[in-house]
């Protein structure tokens, strides 16, 4: 296995030093450069960064202020100061202000800059796996509660809808009624839906995977169905939807689990844009062997240090509207179906979710 190379991120407004630090790290670890400390919050914007090393006294913001700039977003990234202070009780306000792992006084020692460096990357190294092993302890635990009321929570719901089938008796008494049969119809689609989802639900609480029953089916049927079930709802139907199909293409897979992914990422997209200005497109396409539907829009976008996570159980950013389980059951749906499902996401222009389904996967079955 591989060992990582960890991203370090050097800040000086001195090019010299930039280049001396360079030289010094650069065989161990992928250097990322900045020439002042405003340069340097946006270069954390847009790359994931393990560790800072910081010159103190530049112009405009010194290394700690810039450090402070990063606690609350990159809490867990290691930070480490350049100073010439003699002032030993100035240094330590400072280094109790930006979080700092160490400081090396100036001039510095390549050997010494290099054993700090090592040292800190073991700390960075054993905390995010004590911080892995502490949420595998909460969500284990969040699991075990969710399974304990999943059971309940689905009879209850289950007894519910037991109402909505007299639909089924409108139905039958209004066959000539297209109005009436188009109601009809998305009511008992939504119905079916609740109650894949309830049964999803508590299948992801028990950890437990059903065997896939599949069928030929129309991906763009489905994405119709999708969007008509979002135009019923009042929080939805605003958005501008834009498909663009190369071909409807028909594939085996489970129609409802696959229109449960294309509802949750239109539900994503939906709150991330603007009312006003925001648009979502869905793509279609055959690309070899394999089946492409996308879903893109151009709302806020994802910050760099959350595209990770938004693949963890229980991981929201949407406070009490979320659960966190939507795009995790998602990457399982897509998983159960041998496919693949990426993001790429720039804050402030937008995200693209992209689903990569086999054409022939059920062959093997």
């Amino acid at each position: 296995m591989t060992e990582k190379k960890f991203y370090i991120l050097i800040v000086d407004d001195e090019k010299d030093n930039l280049e001396l630090l360079e030289r010094t790290l650069r065989r161990e670890y992928h250097i990322l450069k900045a020439a002042n400390g405003a340069e340097g919050l946006k270069m954390l914007e847009k790359n994931q960064v393990d560790l800072i090393i910081t010159d103190q006294r530049m112009p405009n913001m010194t290394g700690i202020e810039m450090l402070a700039e990063t606690i609350e977003k990159y809490p867990d990234v290691i930070r480490i100061v350049l100073t010439g202070y003699t002032d030993v009780d100035d240094l330590i306000d400072a280094i109790n202000q930006g979080h700092v792992y160490r400081y090396i006084t100036k001039p510095w020692e390549p050997r010494e800059l290099k054993i700090t460096v090592k040292r800190a990357l073991e700390s960075y190294q054993l905390h995010l796996e004590n911080k892995r092993l502490l949420e595998d302890l909460i969500r284990s635990e969040k699991l075990a509660t969710v399974g304990q009321l999943a059971g309940s929570i689905a009879h209850e719901i289950k007894n519910q809808l037991v109402g909505i089938m007299f639909a089924e008796l409108i139905q039958e008494k209004y066959p000539d009624d297209p109005e009436i049969q188009s109601y009809i119809r998305y009511i008992l689609d939504a119905y079916h839906h609740i109650l894949n989802m309830v049964d999803e639900i508590r299948d992801f609480a028990r950890q437990r995977k059903e065997d896939l029953e599949t069928e030929l089916t129309s991906i763009e049927s489905i994405i119709d169905n999708a969007i008509d079930l979002c135009n019923m709802d009042k929080n939805l139907k605003f958005a501008q939807i834009i498909k663009k199909f190369d071909q409807d293409i028909s594939i085996h897979l489970h129609r409802e689990k696959i229109k449960q992914v294309l509802l949750n990422l239109l539900k994503n997209a939906v709150h991330a844009i603007d009312p006003d200005s925001g648009k979502i497109h869905i793509g279609l396409a055959r690309e070899k062997s394999k089946v492409v539907l996308s879903v893109s829009d151009n709302g806020c976008g994802i910050p760099i240090e959350n595209l990770n996570k938004i693949w963890e159980p229980f991981f929201t950013t949407k406070d009490e509207h979320g659960t966190g389980l939507g795009l995790d059951i998602c990457r399982k749906i897509i998983e159960e179906h041998k496919g693949t499902i990426t993001v790429k996401s720039e804050v402030k222009s937008g995200t693209t979710f992209t689903i990569y389904l086999p054409i022939l996967f059920l062959d093997n079955y």
